[in-house]
């Protein structure tokens, strides 16, 4: 074989060898209520209000989970006396009002996270909360991935202490980029707010092959040179 034929395969090989980049499928993501300061707004939290006294009415809807994502920020307020504990880590209490520890109403919640990589095996979430008065209520569940319900164990619910719930095994409903948790607050008569802190965990067994830019070019230019080879040994 000819020099300039084995040079043209080193390029191919080369690019083969070197454009296999991987991308570790394993992420924690921290989400709470509460950031900002009490008496302004949640900048990472959006909603839709709903009745007062009561929760939804009827099953959550297309359009209701846009227009929890639409929807304006949620209020940090300072809880209610009965509300315990006070904080979870660094999370605030948030409501629909910035009277909400007096009056508020149920709220479905919103708040974005963002997955990086492409491949998932696994997915879980561990949600702690103080919540006047329930999540989850009515027609519908309590947490919600990209509109779609989880189902998980909840260890207890209510503003006297700090409550779970738990989920795993939806990484199927995820998807590489911008994700929604949504949550569904119910209140069922006076004060209604939420305090959350919670950690959504995804992982993978597997890489994934990321193919760079230069390696690629690389690869095309020894696939081309390749074929010049050839045809002048083809000519000699």
């Amino acid at each position: 074989m000819k020099t300039s034929i084995k040079s043209a395969i080193f390029g191919v090989l080369l690019a083969a060898g070197l454009g296999a980049g991987s991308a570790s499928a394993d992420q924690i993501i921290n989400l709470q209520s509460g950031n900002g300061i009490i008496g302004g707004t949640d900048s990472a939290i959006t909603y839709l209000r709903g009745p007062a006294n009561g929760p939804f009415a009827g099953p959550f809807t297309a359009t209701d989970f846009s227009s929890a994502q639409a929807g304006p920020s949620a209020n940090i307020i300072t809880p209610h006396s009965s509300w315990q504990p006070k904080t979870i880590g660094t999370a605030q209490w948030i409501s629909d009002r910035p009277t909400g520890a007096s009056e508020g109403s149920s709220v479905l919640y919103a708040i974005d996270f963002t997955i990086t990589d492409a491949f998932l095996t696994a997915a879980s979430i561990s949600f702690d909360f103080s919540v006047d008065n329930l999540i989850g209520g009515g027609p519908n569940p309590a947490l919600f991935i990209n509109g779609t319900a989880l189902t998980g164990s909840l260890t207890d619910n209510g503003f006297s202490g700090t409550n779970n719930f738990s989920a795993a095994g939806f990484q199927s409903l995820l998807t590489t980029g911008v994700n929604t948790l949504y949550i569904n607050s119910t209140d069922v008569g006076g004060p209604a707010g939420l305090l959350f802190s919670t950690t959504i965990t995804t992982g993978g067994g597997a890489a994934i092959a990321v193919a760079e830019p230069h390696l690629v070019a690389i690869f095309g230019l020894g696939l081309i040179g390749l074929g010049m080879a050839r045809r002048k040994q083809r000519r000699t």
